[in-house]
């Protein structure tokens, strides 16, 4: 079925007078394998190495110099307190985002070789695949932003204050995926990610959509109802590109919202 403008499918329904049905084979074969991408580029790479890597690499970059007796001698260089955070939060992303991109490279090469198809190697796969490295990228500089802060702001409890969001976070992209257009979420770094991971896949794949519909039209078994839907951030648009921009910029927002909040803090602290 046709919107009104007869430009975009909005509906596909079986006609069982009608031997229209999909070679079910192809389609399970196809299906599968976005699915596989799609729920490992956001349950493994944003909602765990997202989340839990600047746990460990961000929390403690200037707080643990503060404890270890140490930020005295790095502060008496010709450095700017706030440029001293801005150098440590740019040389863990350096870190991370290295490590994120290698392993999307693999994972890209990976699917594309083992993939569904009369080809070799699937091209398609690797800007999905890119862009889930980039929503990832973001997230650790987010994530890292944020931990980063709270430790500085918070010494003794900060690490507890950063377990509770990441676990907030957790269950927030884990409510993304079932209710997307839920406000709550929209509270989460990790909904924006998500996003940002619909928008790339319909890019990419446009006629993603069609087979999650054709998954309730034809009554197939198949995940990708669960682990992807439209974006909801199009500003009445329809649009993926919208939708990823905005998603970008959100999460720009508030990494450069974080950090200015730790500059300012570091900047009018006594260095014990």
């Amino acid at each position: 079925m046709l919107d009104a403008d007869g430009d975009e499918i909005v509906e596909i329904r079986a006609d069982y007078l009608v031997n229209e049905d999909p070679a079910e084979s192809e389609y399970v074969g196809e299906s599968s394998h976005r699915t596989f991408i799609i729920g490992t580029g956001k349950m493994a790479f944003v909602m765990l190495l997202g989340i839990f890597i600047p746990l460990f690499l961000a929390l403690g970059l200037v707080r643990d110099e503060t404890e270890n007796g140490t930020l005295h001698y790095l502060l008496s260089k010709p450095i700017h307190r706030a440029e001293f955070i801005l150098y440590r939060l740019l040389g863990y992303l350096l870190l991370a985002g290295t490590y994120i991109l290698v392993l999307v490279l693999l994972m890209a090469l990976i699917t594309s070789l083992i993939g569904p198809g009369e080809s070799l190697i699937r091209l398609s796969d690797f800007p999905v695949w890119l862009g889930i490295g980039l929503a990832t990228v973001l997230v650790l500089a987010a994530y890292g932003a944020l931990y980063n802060t709270l430790g500085m702001v918070f010494p003794k409890y900060g690490v507890y204050m950063c377990i509770v969001i990441g676990v907030w976070e957790f269950v927030m992209g884990m409510f993304t995926m079932t209710l997307p257009s839920a406000t709550v979420p929209m509270l989460s770094i990790s909904h924006w990610a998500l996003q940002m991971i619909d928008a790339i896949v319909l890019i990419a794949w446009p006629n993603t959509l069609q087979y999650s519909q054709m998954a309730e039209a034809f009554g197939f078994d198949s995940p990708l109802p669960f682990f992807w839907q439209p974006p909801v951030h199009t500003l009445e648009t329809q649009s993926p590109v919208v939708a990823l921009i905005v998603s970008m910029v959100v999460l720009m927002a508030v990494t450069l919202g974080m950090i200015v909040i730790g500059q300012s803090s570091f900047k009018n602290r006594e260095i014990m």
